[in-house]
């Protein structure tokens, strides 16, 4: 007798999924990058604000400022456009299966994953990403996922893991330990 999975869930690719995903991936694993930007967006601003220069070149530096400081995850939407050129609008679907010591993925091809291969849970109102690294993950709606409710799904992920759900924050809004966190990723740690 074929054995039972204990969870499920399912994807059918849309440009707009494909877009999340990838900023998502960004959001996660590029901190340091958006920080960069960031801080670079302040100081052209600054400059264009301080320094004595013609008119047409203060305009120029606070445009390609504020255009940093606003665009913290441009990057990660240039892959997900690049991606779905790439596959010429035939997007994929995924389905999941979830089972005592493994996750089946099928969609364009099988494979079986190990839970202790996974390095990172993110959540977000509307998706749960389990990553491999920075450039593999399994994405599924929370909706699909069965049997409901999803919370039931995610704390089994976890005890499979021994990893912790995370929400990804704008830089903004980062408190003290958001940054000791963000200092361990960089630096490659869990």
């Amino acid at each position: 007798m074929a054995e039972r999975w204990l969870y499920r869930g399912k994807i059918e690719h849309t440009a707009k999924s494909v877009e999340r995903l990838y900023t998502t991936a960004y959001n996660c694993y590029s901190k340091g990058r958006m920080l960069t930007r960031l801080g670079i967006g302040v100081v052209l601003v600054i400059v264009s604000l301080t320094v004595s220069m013609p008119m047409s070149a203060r305009a120029v530096l606070m445009l390609v400022g504020a255009w940093l400081m606003a665009s913290r995850d441009f990057p990660g939407q240039i892959q997900a456009d690049r991606a779905v050129e790439a596959r010429h609008g035939s997007l994929p679907g995924m389905d999941y299966e979830f089972y005592p010591d493994r996750v089946r993925l099928s969609g364009e091809g099988s494979m079986n994953i190990p839970y202790k291969k996974f390095t990172r849970l993110v959540e977000d109102e509307e998706y749960l990403y389990l990553f491999l690294d920075k450039d593999s993950v399994c994405m599924l709606p929370r909706s699909s996922v069965e049997p409901q409710p999803a919370e039931d799904f995610m704390k089994f992920v976890e005890g499979k893991t021994g990893l912790s759900w995370r929400r990804e924050k704008s830089l903004l809004s980062l408190n003290l330990w958001d940054l000791r966190q963000l200092w361990r990723d960089i630096r490659g740690k869990k």
